[in-house]
């Protein structure tokens, strides 16, 4: 069987003396097996006019033959004003890939339509431009009224450009220095034709695309993916004038008793407005109430100096805030900024947030004295004495809005009954950028304790940050919609998800992308999962590394999880050199089938997410009730997951539902089951290298 290529330049074929000018056509066949030749016949220039006119439709014609397939994409030279080649969009553009598709179907070759590739253009704000509305308009109606089978490579390429942004996104494209390679001695700077690594990069794409229209075709893909590499970055530090104030220059002092909300206040204003500079917290306990950062301020925590947050709860007002991606009231954070620019937190001290006086807490994770204990303190019981609340209103706000967010349109004082109830975050930053955490301890969170929220340049390393386990909703880190972060050397011992990436859910959050992300030599002791992606995923997760950590005994280890109704893309994910010990269930779980008792209704449109391009290589697991679980659903499958170089010793082995293209290579299992491999509703899954060891 033949496959077929027409289209213009960014399709094109090159020759090696132009390197490293590509286009994706030309590395379309490392995707491919033996058995399907790729005919690429696309040509730089060139309009669907001018390749009808100039007869290369007819050379194309005369070749297809039943069973072939012609991919088609145009609209890049059919916008050029010159005679030859201009066409309009919803006119004569849409009638020449009428003519192409028809021709094709008369041969008995079924056409594939493409939009556009976009090309890299930016506006001032660094918001790519859509450069092929009109004629990627056209190709997606023509599409739909044909029943033809739509790769959507304008949207596609535009949200990898907007990933890779202004700067990075130049790799893509013949940007080159001059004599940077010797056929171009005077360099490039073109924003239309890519790069190797660029051509590669949209190659893929298509591909993926492909998996998702679960076209005949497919079973000519390789069944080992084709690694796309991570994408390096870097980010960039917050600039901090070098001046020091010390919090007891304002009337601070560390006693234990003393209420420092004003000293920090007029130490932070003070600092401000002379442009930026340290608040230095010394040796002491230092009492407060909320902390509001501003630009150009680091707060340094000296080690032996705890920072303490009275629990005084008319101290922390109900302020615009955000709540698993949604937008709402919520009680300001112990510390609190919002569309900063250059601030930091540092230090060796400790940072406690007096969570106990917010959380509710659940009977069955508490031992009989424990729960006496705080019956016998006070607080409220809910109607089945199986949870506890500090106070009546927390237990109001949990009743009144069924431990969700509120269904209607409330304004703050509709809120402010249940004012406890929208317990804060230990650290709550939002829209901000050039973020440093380091070296602090933050503990007892009343709800998670880190929470950057469409933040950008985030560093956090060398970080302890601890909850009790019974603290609930007390995650560790949840990077929210966030770009270009890093995390180091950091400890986790929480009471839910330790380091967890989310970008929102869908309707009630921005759709923003939590991508470009490192987390290395990052240790978790306890806590729901390790490293988790989700649920709330709608507005997409990418570029994501994680590699040599370690996970103790938490529930899950690494943990990808979502659901119907939330829509969104999480891709491109590495993770890479991860010892698991004593994973009470799933060490790598990859699912679909999250549910949640408030989100079994998603209504007509399930908005079925995706989950693909997830390469996981060199992990060790020493115990674990199920070494992998990897599900998709019946109606939307998960593909292109690469698992190489996995070690375990578990109860049960591997559980593959709904899923394809799914390669396993170097799997080394000791089990107490017979099988290693529970396979249903999987196709194209290739094995290599699979050893076991049957545990008595």
């Amino acid at each position: 069987m033949n496959l077929y290529l027409i289209g213009d330049s960014t399709m094109a074929a090159y020759d090696k003396n132009l390197y490293p000018r590509a286009g994706w056509g030309q590395l379309l066949k490392q995707y491919f097996n033996e058995q399907i030749t790729i005919i690429n016949a696309a040509k730089s220039g060139a309009s669907t006019k001018s390749f009808i006119t100039d007869g290369n439709f007819d050379q194309v014609a005369s070749l297809l033959a039943e069973g072939d397939y012609l991919m088609i994409q145009f609209g890049h030279n059919d916008q050029k004003e010159d005679k030859a080649r201009h066409t309009e969009p919803f006119g004569s553009f849409k009638a020449n890939l009428k003519f192409f598709i028809t021709i094709a179907k008369q041969k008995g070759a079924k056409p594939v339509l493409i939009t556009p590739v976009a090309r890299r253009k930016f506006t001032e704000q660094g918001k790519i431009i859509d450069t092929h509305h009109v004629y990627a308009e056209a190709v997606r109606e023509l599409a739909m009224n044909e029943s033809i089978p739509l790769i959507d490579l304008t949207k596609a390429s535009m949200t990898l450009y907007q990933s890779y942004g202004v700067e990075e996104s130049k790799l893509l494209f013949l940007w080159l220095k001059p004599n940077e390679y010797i056929n171009y001695p005077e360099g490039s700077q073109d924003d239309t034709h890519f790069s190797h690594q660029g051509a590669k990069q949209i190659a893929h794409i298509v591909v993926k695309e492909l998996k998702q229209l679960a076209l005949p075709l497919n079973a000519y893909l390789k069944q080992a993916p084709v690694e796309i590499k991570p994408v390096s970055f870097s980010v960039k530090p917050p600039t901090i004038p070098n001046q020091d104030y010390r919090l007891i220059d304002f009337g601070g002092k560390g006693d234990g008793r003393t209420d420092n909300t004003e000293a920090f206040k007029r130490a932070i204003e003070t600092c401000h407005r002379n442009g930026g500079g340290r608040i230095i917290v010394e040796s002491g306990v230092w009492m407060t109430g909320p902390i509001q950062l501003k630009s150009r301020i680091e707060l340094h925590v000296k080690r032996d100096a705890t920072i303490c947050f009275i629990p005084d709860y008319e101290k922390y007002p109900l302020i615009a805030s955000s709540f698993e991606g949604a937008e709402t009231f919520r009680c300001i954070a112990p510390i609190d900024g919002e569309c900063l620019e250059d601030i930091a937190i540092t230090g060796a001290g400790i940072i406690d947030g007096s969570g106990q006086y917010w959380r509710p807490v659940k009977k069955w994770k508490m031992t009989e004295q424990m729960w006496s204990a705080l019956e016998a303190g006070g607080g409220v019981l809910d109607p089945d004495k199986q949870i506890w609340w500090p106070t009546e209103r927390g237990f109001r706000g949990a009743k009144k809005f069924n431990y969700g967010l509120p269904d209607s349109e409330l304004d703050k004082s509709g809120y402010q009954p249940y004012h406890e109830y929208f317990r804060p975050n230990l650290v709550s930053l939002r829209r901000c950028k050039r973020v440093k955490i380091s070296g602090v301890t933050l503990q007892n969170s009343p709800a998670w304790n880190i929470h950057p929220w469409i933040c950008e340049h985030v560093m956090i390393e060398n970080l302890f940050v601890r909850n009790p386990w019974y603290a609930q909703n007390g995650d560790g880190l949840d990077i929210e919609s966030c770009r270009f972060v890093t995390v180091k050397h950091c400890r986790f011992d929480v009471g839910d998800d330790a380091i967890c990436i989310k970008s929102g859910k869908r309707h009630r959050s921005p759709s923003i992308a939590s991508e470009h992300i490192l987390i290395e030599q990052c240790h978790v002791f306890q806590g729901h999962g390790g490293f988790v992606i989700g649920s709330e995923m709608s507005g997409d997760v990418r570029y994501v590394q994680i590699k040599d950590c370690i996970f103790s005994g938490t529930d899950k280890g690494v943990r990808i999880k979502t659901m119907p109704g939330r829509g969104g893309i999480v891709e491109y994910i590495w993770i890479n050199n991860i010892q698991m010990q004593r994973i009470k269930t799933e060490a790598i779980s990859i699912r679909m089938d999250y549910t949640h008792e408030k989100e079994t209704d998603v209504g007509d449109d399930p908005a079925l997410p995706l989950l693909r391009d997830i390469y996981l290589e060199s992990i060790r697991i020493h115990g674990a009730e199920h070494a992998v679980v990897i599900k998709g659903l019946p109606e939307k499958q998960i593909t292109d997951i690469s698992l190489n170089h996995i070690c375990f010793v578990s109860d049960r082995g591997i559980e593959c539902r709904n899923s394809h293209f799914i390669y396993f290579n170097r799997i080394e299992a000791d089990i107490k089951e017979a099988n290693v491999f529970e396979l249903e509703q999987t196709n194209q899954i290739k094995f290599d290298a699979v050893s076991q060891v049957m545990t008595e």
